[in-house]
């Protein structure tokens, strides 16, 4: 109970803090005069509009996408984890991530190449990107299925493969495409929640909350696949099912994300490690923790992001890049020293 009100309380702080950051700064007592004002109907001045457009309509949608997006990929890690046995495993570890950046890479070179397309290019791109995920995926499936069943080693060469593949593609296409469409791929694969609005993010959360309850169904599941897979089958489980189950949704979890917000690495990975420190290793309580975890985190990445260098605005996967890659080479020192990892 104190570990979700020390949750609370952080998340509380970095909503403020978000509200306030960035290159046009908004003090605390001038957001308060805006919003008394706002909700009792009374005029704003020319400065106090300007103070409102600026947080109802470019920060307050971008941080609510960011607690969403958070929330799925941290949950899509813990679940990942669980389903391999390894807490090293990362959602991108079967293609999901480069089969998204593969295929938005080709709708920016597209886009640019034929101006006519412009016209709902951000629709495309978010579409070739949540197609370009599934499909890896799909491919991965049908390579590491056995007559058996479905590999956890097979499945994880096959998105060894598919992520090389997918890098090889992008490749090819930044080496051809032009000075303004290579820009555009850079930008696109490090993330960013810039050009958010309320249609997305009500969109986004139409559909998180119908795959935040299923994450919660699968928790009693992969506490089974924790005791090993002949041990979950014999406690009743449908080892198989469970597992096209816990992968697709992943899938569906990470491309939804991926394709409105670019590739933004590590969430799945780090979050449920200080997760399973502050709280526990039993799902029952790990999912939800790396829910509101993964929220927290997002939030205050965007928020450093906005923040560090203002006017410049840095892109969010390399923020959370630069917290998740020292971590998990800690996570891969402490491993080869034979401790455990939490």
């Amino acid at each position: 109970m104190r570990g979700f009100t020390f949750v609370l309380a952080i998340a509380t702080v970095l909503l403020l803090v978000g509200l306030q950051s960035g290159s046009f700064e908004q003090s605390s007592q001038v957001l308060f005069d805006v919003l008394v004002n706002k909700f009792n109907h009374q005029a704003l001045s020319q400065e106090q509009y300007l103070q409102w457009y600026v947080l109802s309509e470019l920060r307050a949608p971008r941080m609510f996408m960011a607690m969403f997006v958070g929330a799925l990929l941290a949950m899509s890690g813990c679940a990942m984890q669980g389903l391999v046995r390894n807490p090293l495993a990362d959602p991108g570890l079967i293609g999901i991530s480069g089969g998204a950046a593969a295929a938005a890479a080709t709708a920016l070179a597209l886009i640019n190449h034929y101006p006519q397309l412009e016209i709902g290019g951000q629709y495309l791109i978010a579409l070739s990107a949540f197609i370009g995920a599934l499909v890896a995926v799909w491919i991965v499936l049908i390579v590491a299925r056995t007559p058996a069943g479905m590999a956890i080693s097979s499945l994880i060469l096959a998105g060894v493969a598919v992520n090389a593949l997918a890098g090889t593609h992008i490749g090819a296409i930044s080496y051809m495409a032009n000075d303004d469409a290579l820009r555009q791929i850079t930008y696109w694969t490090m993330g960013s929640l810039g050009g958010v609005t309320w249609s997305k993010v009500l969109f986004v959360g139409i559909l998180s909350i119908p795959i935040i309850a299923l994450y919660m169904h699968l928790r009693q599941p992969l506490n089974l696949f924790a005791l090993g897979e002949n041990e979950a089958q014999c406690m009743g489980l449908e080892v198989n099912k469970y597992k096209r189950l816990i992968l697709w949704l992943v899938a569906f979890s990470v491309a939804l994300a991926t394709a409105l917000c670019g590739i933004i690495g590590f969430v799945g990975l780090v979050v449920p490690h200080i997760a399973r420190t502050i709280f526990s290793a039993d799902h029952k309580y790990l999912m939800p923790a790396c829910g509101a975890l993964g929220a927290i985190l997002m939030l205050g990445a965007d928020t450093a992001s906005r923040a560090l260098f203002p006017p410049l605005e840095i892109p969010i996967g390399i923020v959370t890049s630069a917290v998740g890659a020292p971590f998990f080479l800690y996570l891969l020192a402490k491993q080869k020293r034979g401790g455990a990892i939490a």
